[in-house]
């Protein structure tokens, strides 16, 4: 043996980059593995599928890994070239998994749009992804033709890193008796297959070059280069490294490289992607290095990795020393799995280890995430992501009145990879950014919203476009762009249940009353029992055209996400307040001022039409009331067929009158500035978009009656922040503002002139450009379909026609034969134009497809709406004459300094829950984690910190672009019922339900899975559930039918003379309504408290 000092030739560069790149190829195959997994489970992608090893699979890993040694040590030279060609198709498809997760991650943070271009071998590609394999594919190619060592570790370390993600250990347990088999195996083929065979097995197949499939072709087609192209080939199942990297050099004669063997690394790292996924199953956190490094001394990782280098270095001073090559698996063996057993086994641990975790669907019921990407610690629109196990649901798509594009940077990021997007709102702060994002951000999902939210947004953004388009050179999006945003919708009502199909397979979604806009909705997305609430801007009051929200369909929510916008603020009684707002309107008319209510398009516009038209009919008013936008018709025709979606009052009124209240006979309906301009002289009312006063009909009647002491600007409503209306409502409010005026104008002069030159020139560049591609296509297409088999057939691009043979006009008759059989020059067709006739015929005749003739509704809406049409397809006289025109126009803009005289008045009239309500309703939902959006940052804390003290520990109000886990803590456990257990059952049917109460205790199946076994033991008694849900009203009545008087007063339930019952709501729940209900039963021991008790007792099930 050579003296000790030779051990520093391990300090040589070849040695160091050896054991750093299979420590790093090591602990990144665990790490990707744990990944993989953690992405197939969230994405549920059944097509990519992992191995998991048993112990029958682990015992014919090294018997199958001896025979194909022995195989390749007599047969290589036969089958090398089928190895290489082999290896190179494993390598690609390793590289694309390797590298595809740093693309995705680019792809993300960039917002880069990438469609799906082409199909193969059953999995759709999208643009990124094609030019990925080509790189991939171009990579094993230079590896062929150069047989670079760099490569071949590339090439070795992506096949490294998908074997160890897509083949899996159980447990320790399996793990122990694979690594103890390889162990021997290793052993024996390095030390004792000489004695056997004449030669070290192993090392002989480890330093055979094979033969290079590439260079056997060229060289028998003679191709050029050939030089170029290596002989032979060292496949990627091992890592190589020239001993003389930097110039450095071991003694003893060693050959020109240093190698280890892929399994030398893979079997390891087999082990490190098992302590790694426990690491994480116990911590519960999101695995990331910084995680593990703060927090060491408490992971197997951090034992094992550390374990695995030692073994390393302890293999390769051995070969230094006895200049032989050496097992490495004699050393990596001892090296990590001694020190992960020794630690499991002081802290308790190896029994978990070794039989590996309870058998389980998930470790949590399922994976739900919230990433808000707009409208969080302020009044910004609102945008959210929720992905529910990988499925990505966009919920609100809003933008304020600014239409600032960088308010939607972070949706750019994540437009691409939404799978759905739910609308809860037909106002622009929650749909606004819907026809930008489709059109320029790659949004292509699916749309679901309600009837009204779809009808009214889209009038929405119709008056928001053509708003703009007066005053401005808007160029966000189109109406066009607007039409195409809301083709792909479909319409859900209240209660409907939705199960959405393909990635999303297993969610459900439902839409509920929300009582805040009309067809204003809470979404209820459930998955497996779990409830996911999306509830912002709900109003709990009945109102006079809405209902308020129904408390009772959202208790004990998974997940709730909620809006902190009213948390701060507290609110009169409706009566109370619907006075004084027509007590401030009356009062200024009656001095002879005028009312502005800057108003949204579509939505609490409604409740004020409602409180005007009432007001004005019960006191017999003469004042004019104006309702003016560009689509204020198309608006009440719309509204007028959604009854059903309107309150209580409004549905009975209708059913008895047959008379629809929004058949408005105090508000005339204007659709431009000019019918307002002609109305006569004298105190008036209008409501006229937008509310925030930055566009439309409210901003220039704003300018024209501000300067008058006895004009009123009343808002209903807090303006969107940075917005002209929400400086007005600053207290005290301006003397003065600064506002532009603008409007479009026609173009006059050599303005004109110089515009219609400059479309001639662009009309023409398109009509060449247009001429030169059907020309390309009609040649290609001539070229493609001539068949020159058939002498009737001519080939045009062969012919030349007579310049002369048509006359002067010959141009101008392309159809007229000229010649006899020389046709036109841009002709396609043959000499007599034949047109073949595909159409079908049976035994009856042709046959007819009916959905040929057959006009889809979504034609007739799209007809009908195309530029804010009202229910008949007619055009809104304003919106019409705007579009219309297409006189070449300008837009000429002027500041203004206006003097602000007029009154201003602020009353809220947003129809939202107040600071008591929403805490109250807070409580009574009672979820088990809480998201809260949508406000101020001092009203989200406001709201945290009550919701942490009173309604549930787990409270979370993320920035944007935060993505947070809240997945239930709830685990859930797949067992199953064992017929013995089964057998002594005796079901009770309850409503829908069939009930039980079991006795069992835990076992597993001869196939691992849980069960649920009869007990050993005689059961414990157990206290008697009286199970059901008692309605007291419900209660109420059935007293009555059994002869039993029965009255409410006081808050309790009083039956017969002296027996009175009260619902009590368990203290020690938070929330009281979500805890459990008592019924407190009080009176004298009479025969009426008998009777009255048993009665109670018979509208519940005794368990």
């Amino acid at each position: 043996m050579e003296p000790l000092w030779k051990l520093f030739y391990l300090l040589e560069p070849a040695p160091i980059t050896l054991v750093v790149t299979a420590v790093g190829v090591t602990f990144g195959s665990a790490f990707r593995a744990l990944n993989y997994g953690k992405e197939m489970e969230k994405n549920r992608d059944l097509s990519e599928t992992s191995i998991t090893l048993d112990r029958s699979q682990a015992l014919m890993i090294p018997v199958m890994s001896s025979i194909s040694l022995l195989l390749m040590f007599y047969l290589f030279t036969s089958v090398s070239q089928l190895l290489t060609v082999f290896t190179a198709v494993a390598s690609v498809s390793s590289l694309f998994f390797c590298i595809s997760p740093y693309i995705a991650y680019l792809k993300s943070q960039f917002g880069l749009a990438d469609p799906y271009v082409s199909r193969c071998c059953s999995k759709s590609f999208t643009r990124i992804q094609a030019l990925l394999l080509l790189l991939c594919i171009g990579t094993v190619s230079a590896w062929l033709v150069s047989g670079h060592w760099i490569l071949n570790n590339l090439l070795g370390i992506s096949i490294c890193v998908a074997f160890v993600s897509h083949v899996r250990l159980p447990n320790i347990k399996i793990c122990a008796m694979l690594l103890v088999c390889l162990f021997v195996y290793d052993i024996f083929w390095v030390f004792f297959s000489e004695r056997i065979f004449g030669a070290n097995v192993m090392v002989s197949v480890a330093t055979q070059q094979a033969s290079n499939p590439v260079h056997t072709v060229a060289n028998s087609l003679s191709l050029p280069g050939l030089q170029m192209v290596t002989k032979k080939l060292e496949l990627p199942v091992k890592i190589v490294f020239p001993r003389n990297l930097i110039g450095g050099e071991i003694p003893g004669g060693a050959r020109d490289f240093m190698m280890l063997g892929l399994g030398d690394m893979a079997i390891p790292a087999m082990l490190l992607a098992l302590v790694l996924c426990f690491d994480h199953r116990r911590s519960k956190d999101l695995v990331n290095l910084l995680d593990m490094h703060s927090s060491k001394g408490h992971k197997y990782i951090w034992y094992a990795l550390p374990g695995y280098a030692i073994g390393l270095v302890t293999a390769l001073a051995a070969g230094i020393l006895t200049h032989s090559p050496q097992p490495a698996l004699l050393y990596l063996v001892p090296s990590t799995l001694g020190p992960i057993v020794f630690i499991s086994w002081i802290r308790k641990e190896l029994a978990e280890l070794w039989d590996g975790p309870l058998p389980s669907m998930n470790d949590k019921a399922h994976q739900i995430e919230v990433t808000p990407l707009c409208g969080v610690y302020n009044e910004n629109p609102l945008s959210y992501l929720v992905s529910i196990d990988g499925f990505n649901l966009l919920i609100d798509c809003g933008w304020n009145d600014h239409f600032d594009p960088s308010l939607l940077q972070p949706l750019s990021r994540v437009a691409s990879t939404v799978d759905a997007v739910l609308l809860s709102h037909p106002d622009t702060l929650h749909l606004g950014a819907l026809p930008y994002a489709m059109k320029q951000l790659g949004l292509s999902a699916p749309v679901f919203s309600t009837e009204p939210v779809y009808r009214l947004g889209l009038l929405t953004m119709y008056d928001q476009f053509l708003s703009r388009k007066q005053v401005s050179d808007f160029d966000l999006f189109t109406l066009d762009d607007i039409d195409s945003a809301f083709q792909n919708f479909t319409r859900l009502t209240y209660a409907q249940n939705h199960h959405l199909s393909g990635k999303g397979e297993g969610i459900v979604i439902s839409p509920h009353v929300s009582g805040h806009l009309l067809g204003g909705t809470v979404w209820k997305i459930t998955k497996d029992g779990e409830d996911v609430i999306y509830a912002v801007d709900f109003n709990h009051r009945k109102e006079k055209h809405l209902n308020g929200i129904n408390q009772s369909a959202f208790v004990r929510p998974a997940v709730l996400i909620t809006d902190a916008y009213n948390a701060l603020n507290n609110q009169p009684y409706r009566r109370q307040k619907d006075k004084e707002f027509t007590d401030a309107i009356k009062k200024t008319l009656r001095s002879d001022g005028n009312v502005l209510l800057p108003v949204d398009t579509a939505g609490r516009v409604m409740e004020l039409v409602q409180i005007l038209e009432s007001c004005w009919t019960e006191e017999n008013l003469n004042y004019p009331i104006f309702f003016l936008t560009y689509v204020a018709s198309s608006t009440i025709d719309y509204v007028k067929s959604f009854l059903e979606w309107m309150s209580d009052a409004i549905a009975k009124s209708f059913e008895k009158t047959r008379e629809n209240v929004f058949n408005l006979k105090r508000i005339r309906l204007l659709v431009s500035k000019s019918e307002l301009d002609d109305a006569p002289d004298g105190p008036k009312v209008v409501l006229a978009s937008m509310a925030s006063l930055e566009a439309g009909f409210s901003h220039d009647i704003f300018v024209e009656w501000a300067n008058d002491p006895k004009n009123l600007v009343l808002f209903t409503e807090r303006a969107q922040f940075g917005s002209l209306a929400r400086m007005l409502q600053a207290d005290p409010p301006p003397k003065a503002v600064k506002v532009t005026i603008s409007k479009r104008v026609p173009l006059v002069g050599e303005e004109l002139i110089a515009y219609e030159e400059e479309q001639n020139r662009i009309r023409k560049e398109e009509a060449l450009k247009a001429s030169l591609v059907k020309e390309e296509e009609s040649k290609a297409s001539h070229g493609a379909d001539v068949n020159t088999s058939d002498p009737m057939i001519i080939d045009a691009s062969n012919t030349h026609s007579l310049p002369d043979a048509a006359g002067p006009q010959g141009s101008g008759y392309r159809d007229i034969l000229i010649d006899g059989f020389t046709p036109p020059s841009t002709s396609v067709a043959p000499m007599f134009p034949f047109y073949e006739n595909s159409t079908e015929w049976d035994d009856f005749g042709e046959v007819i497809n009916p959905d040929d003739y057959v006009i889809k509704d979504e034609d007739m809406d799209h007809g009908a709406m195309h530029v804010g049409g009202d229910m008949d397809g007619k055009l809104d006289e304003g919106s019409a004459s705007l579009i219309l025109d297409t006189r070449p126009s300008k837009v000429v803009s002027t500041e203004l300094t206006v003097q602000v005289k007029c009154s201003l008045i602020y009353m809220d009239f947003e129809g939202r829950s107040d600071a008591r309500s929403i805490k109250s309703i807070l409580s009574h939902m009672a979820p088990l984690k809480l998201v809260l959006v949508h406000g101020t940052a001092e009203a989200t804390e406001h709201l945290k910190q009550h919701c942490l003290k009173h309604v549930c520990p787990h409270v979370y109000a993320p920035q944007i672009e935060e993505t947070i886990d809240v997945t239930s803590d709830l685990c859930a456990y797949k067992v199953q019922l064992s017929e013995k257990l089964m057998s002594n059952v005796l079901f009770k049917k309850v409503g829908d339900y069939e009930i039980a109460w079991v006795d069992s205790e835990a076992g597993k199946t001869e196939n691992d899975m849980l069960s649920l076994q009869p007990l050993s033991n005689p059961p414990p008694p157990h206290e008697s559930v009286l199970v059901g849900d008692l309605k007291m009203a419900n209660f109420k009545q059935f007293l009555s039918d059994k002869g039993v008087q029965a009255e409410f007063a006081g808050g309790v339930l009083r039956c017969g003379e002296y027996v009175t019952l009260r619902k009590v709501g368990d203290a020690s729940h938070k929330g009281g309504g979500s805890g459990t209900q008592q019924i407190v039963i009080e009176g004298p021991l009479c025969e009426d408290y008998y009777k009255i008790r048993e009665y109670l007792y018979s509208q519940f099930y005794l368990l």
